[in-house]
């Protein structure tokens, strides 16, 4: 009901309220509003759907085998055990934080590429992103600029692909780091 001066008792939205909003928003436009040609969100999809349950970073992490690097094996542990970690503690806490994937919460999302069975914070992929470059650029500090490349390539497909929003990713992005760093820091890297 209107008080004398006209305003309503209604209580302003929270920060954490806006927030949300405000992600739900910007997510949006990028997933819908945007364009996407099929010249590129068909290679941005290809490349994000590698990365899914970390894929991508285990091919990776066979790289020293193929080319013939010394000590192949300690070094493809060195990427995918951190990785492993990051996703397996990723769905533990997507699992308590139960938020919805954007085609889920809002159905008139269209559906860029099939959806992964997980909730939707933190992004997996952002966060195994980080980690992978953390400990493939350790191993060859000359790749950094392309793993750097690679994992604002993977961000942008989560967020422009739907399947992600914005604050998933920057979710993911800074348990990325946190997980990357306590790895590089205390475990050696085998060089």
């Amino acid at each position: 009901m209107p008080s004398a001066s006209g305003s309503t008792d209604a209580v302003p939205p929270s920060v954490p309220g806006r927030l949300d909003r405000l992600d739900r928003e910007l997510s949006r436009r990028a997933a819908i509003g945007w364009p996407h040609p099929p010249w590129l969100a068909r290679p941005i999809g290809a490349l994000s759907l590698t990365a899914n349950y970390g894929i991508l970073w285990y091919v990776v992490s066979a790289l020293p085998w193929i080319f013939g690097e010394p000590r192949p094996l300690a070094k493809a542990l060195y990427v995918a055990v951190p990785v492993t970690a990051v996703e397996t503690l990723g769905f533990l806490i997507k699992h308590y934080v139960a938020r919805p994937r954007p085609p889920i919460a809002d159905p008139r999302q269209p559906r860029q590429i099939p959806l992964p069975f997980s909730n939707s914070f933190p992004s997996s992929h952002a966060s195994m992103a980080v980690v992978g470059s953390f400990t493939v650029g350790t191993l060859y500090p000359a790749a950094l600029p392309a793993l750097i490349a690679l994992t604002m390539v993977l961000c942008f497909s989560r967020v422009y692909l739907g399947v992600h929003y914005l604050g998933d990713v920057l979710g993911g992005l800074a348990f990325g780091l946190v997980v990357g760093a306590l790895w590089i820091l205390l475990v050696p890297a085998p060089l």
